[in-house]
Formats: structure tokens, sequence, C-alpha cells
């Protein structure tokens, strides 16, 4: 077979998937657990470059089920709880090897937000109490453990959104009280504050709907800004909006606490020479549901998602019915291009004990299919996983450090459907995306794909370059001689985030 070129301009991460041992359970996706215990809640989740997964939780509840190594204790005078501490409330996850061992976080990550860098070092922002204005930094090696820099943030941050820039630095936006954003790490003529109206226009009174913003770098290089419910795009470099999106039809909120999802779906015509980006944000909860909980009366969520053409000149909100609702829900790319649904209440609203009715299935979201065809429900599991009452979901996605300005290249690979509930480790799998995949140092790739029944062999080496695209050479002599049909190679690009207690 000829070698076919693949040439992607705008490149993030190279999400690859690797099967676990045969799973049990029948069409529409399997469950396995993997580990009965982890000792910690996953409040917050992020794979690394090294496929393993930094794992943390708010420090002033109390003792987790997991003793620090050799003795440690955290002593900390201002925590609200506990003073002295000798549990972990963070933990590192091995991916590979399916072990975990103990990390050392300071202060308080509750509500915290974080990002990736380009040389693959987590930054974890703000929190609560004592942990407001820190800077985490977790730097992926066997042996490293949380660094903390006090201070490190300009201004309080609490339910805020970070995302990663094309010059290496992070934006840390919003967080209650706070309509303004900052940069992350400081430089000449960027330590302080921005003023941002569009965060103060969008809270409302006594309620918010507007933490947690979701925020995705556009093609133009623009940001797309999503609070409550309206959307801009906006110039961060100048601090000016260039684009005022319709609101989203029905004007029900999806940020928190009235917390839906989105995600930015996988760019598509990347040789054209008007590159388009769509954003699908679903679920959320009605208006007036939040005030309703203090009644307790747990208001049924949203069933609806939106999707946008967010580069269109005249763009238009195209509503979609989703076959079960859902609030607290989180939502991830998987390596074929589809999106997983997972996770959520059926009523109610983020907060403490303010959601009800678990949501135990996930669903599968095509976005290439017609309209009216794009959902798939998928087998339950049997262990709830609302926020403040059981767990959050994280995709692992594997990373590489090949984003934006970095020339270092770490190529890698990890199965993207694992999820962790409190205290118990589980995986799903759906059925046609359960491929085995190994990638060597140097990006050559064994595949073993269990409807094909053989091997093929790839070989490719990327690595994203400034503004240089991103050119990836894969090789391969393989043939389906059941089928008499060539294989195809597919290459999803996407920005991988963090999943974070909502």
């Amino acid at each position: 077979m000829t070698p076919p070129n693949i040439i992607l301009s705008f490149l993030f991460c190279y999400l690859l998937l690797i099967a676990k041992p045969p799973l049990t359970g029948a069409a529409g996706g399997r469950w396995q657990v993997l580990q009965n215990n982890i000792g910690i809640t996953a409040m917050h989740m992020q794979l690394l470059n090294d496929d393993r997964v930094v794992i943390f939780d708010r420090t002033d509840f109390g003792k987790s089920n997991l003793s620090l190594p050799n003795g440690e204790c955290r002593r900390d005078p201002n925590d609200t709880v506990l003073k002295v501490d000798c549990t972990a409330h963070s933990a590192e996850y091995d991916v590979v090897t399916n072990t975990f061992r103990a990390l050392f976080v300071q202060t308080d990550v509750w509500c915290s937000s974080g990002a990736v860098m380009p040389d693959g070092r987590l930054i974890q922002t703000g929190g609560f109490n004592d942990g407001e204005r820190r800077v985490r930094i977790f730097k992926p090696c066997a042996t490293c453990d949380w660094q903390e820099v006090s201070n490190g943030l300009a201004a309080r941050r609490w339910y805020a959104t970070n995302h990663i820039l094309p010059d290496g630095r992070q934006i840390i936006i919003g967080g209650r009280k706070q309509f303004n954003y900052e940069y992350y790490p400081k430089s000449s003529g960027t330590t302080g504050t921005f003023n941002f109206p569009f965060l103060a226009q969008t809270n409302d009174a006594g309620i918010e709907n507007n933490l947690y913003p979701f925020v995705f770098l556009n093609v133009d290089g623009n940001l797309f800004v999503f609070a409550n419910n309206r959307a801009i795009l906006f110039d961060y470099k100048n601090n000016k909006i260039v684009k005022t999106y319709p609101q989203i039809p029905g004007g029900d909120p999806r940020c928190y606490p009235s917390t839906g999802s989105a995600v930015l779906l996988p760019l598509k015509n990347l040789q054209s020479q008007f590159v388009e980006a769509e954003v699908l944000v679903c679920g959320g909860a009605p208006k007036g549901s939040y005030a309703q909980v203090s009644k307790k009366n747990f208001v049924g969520a949203l069933d609806t998602c939106a999707r946008i053409k967010i580069t269109d000149s005249n763009p238009q909100w195209v509503m979609e019915t989703m076959p079960l609702a859902r609030v607290m829900g989180d939502m991830t790319l998987l390596p074929n291009g589809n999106v997983l649904i997972i996770n959520g209440a059926a009523s109610g609203t983020a907060g403490w004990e303010s959601g009800r009715n678990p949501v135990l299935n996930p669903v599968i979201y095509r976005p290439d299919n017609k309209l009216g065809s794009r959902f798939e429900t998928q087998n339950p599991t049997t262990i709830p996983r609302i926020v403040e009452v059981g767990g959050v979901f994280s995709s692992l996605f594997r990373c590489t450090s090949c984003k934006l300005a970095s020339k270092n290249c770490d190529t890698g690979f990890t199965n993207p459907n694992k999820l962790w509930a409190e205290l118990v480790c589980s995986v799903h799998s759906h059925g046609n995306t359960s491929t085995k995949l190994g990638l060597g140092n140097n990006g050559g790739a064994a595949i073993d794909n269990p409807l094909v029944l053989h091997e093929s062999k790839a070989v490719g080496t990327w690595c994203w370059e400034g503004d240089k695209p991103w050119e990836i050479d894969v090789s391969s002599s393989d043939h389906d001689t059941r089928v008499g049909n060539s294989r195809t190679i597919g290459i999803l690009s996407s920005l991988c985030g963090s999943s974070r207690y909502s």
C-alpha cells in the first residue's frame, strides 16, 4: 500500500487507544473494575505524558483512606478540619501497571482549575481557603511530587477555567466573584488581572451560573468563551470581543451550578483555506433550578444539546435531544471522533447535595451522523457518579508534549475509556473503539484490530514546531484479505483537558 501523507496544520494532542484484558458485558459498552480502592476520591484528574494519571481531592474533608509514605504528615494551621493530617489527598495512577502511589498536596484544591503545559507539567491553580491563590506544579516522573507557589496568582480563583495558549502560557478566566482573567506564568506587563465584563454580564445574582466557563481556542487564535447561556469570541491579547454569538435557544443556563458540559468537536477540513470549528454543549439545568433546591424541589435536568459552528460568518445554534437528561455530566472526545457523554444526575443542580437520580448510562454522540441519529445509549454502570455524592469522570487521553511551541516530541498512547469513582476504578469500553495499539519511542506503532483479525504496522514521527504544519508520514503494508480492502488509518486531533469537580 502506498504510504499516505497526512498533514495536520493545527494539532494539539495525538489520541490513541490501547485495549485492556477481555471485558464482560453485552454490546453497547462494557465495564470492568480495575482497582477496588484507590484511597481517595477523584475530584480532579489529569493524564500526563508518562502514561500516569494525577488524581487529587479537597483537603478539608477529613482523612482519606491512603496514608502518606514514610510517616509524613501534612501540617496546615489554616485547614478547617485537620491541622495535622497523615493521609494523602492526591495520588498518581500508573495506567500501564495498574498501580498507584500517594502524593503530597499541601493546600486545598477544592474547585481549583488547571491545564498541562507544553513541556508536560501540570499547572493547577486556585482552590479554597489557603489554596485560593496557590499555583501547584506537578512534573511527570516516577518519583516527582507536587510543588506549590504561594501567592502565584494575582487574584483568588475558585471555580475558574484554565486554557493553554499558543505561546505556551495559560490564561485563567473567572472564578467566584472574579470578573477578570490573568496569565501564568507571569511576564512583564501581565502580572496583574485584566477586566472581563462578559463574566459580570452573565452572572445571575445569588446563583451565578457562569462559573467554570467553557473555553476553547478557535482556529483564528481567539478564544470561544461560553458562560451561563451566552458565548463570545474573545481577542484576549487586546481584551476585545470580536464576535457575539446568539443566546442558546431556550435561554437555560449551562454553567455551574446549572452544570452542563462542552467539547470542541474534531477539526475535519484541515486542508481547506477556511478551517471550520464546531462546539457542542449538552445538558445543564433549567432556569430557577438552583433556587428550587433549597425548597427540596429537584427540577429535572435538561435533555438538550446545542451545536454551533463558531467559525461561520452567521453562526446559529442547532438543537438536539439526548436520550437521557443530564446535569453535572462529562463529555470527552473518543479516538474515533465520537463524543462520550457520561456521569451526572437526572435532576437538581451542582452544589452540595443538590443533585438527585444518578444517570448510570453513558451515551455515545456521533457528530458525523445525520441529525436525529447521533445518540446511542450504552450499558449502565452500577456506581453512581455525581459531584459531592459519588465521583467524577476523566477520559484517559494521552496528550503528547508536542503542543504549540514545544519542539520536544514525546508521543504516546493510552486507553481513553477509564473512569474513577469514589474509591473505585472502573473501565468502560465502547464496542468499535476496543482496539489494541502499541507505540514505540520512535513513533512505531503496532495495531491489532479485533474486527480485522490481523496485525498492521505503521511508522511515523511527529512534532509541532511553532507555526509550521505538523506532517506525519505513515507507511503500512497492511491489507485486510478477509474483506479485500486496505486499512484506513485515522488520526484525531484534540486539545486534551482535565476532569474536575463541578
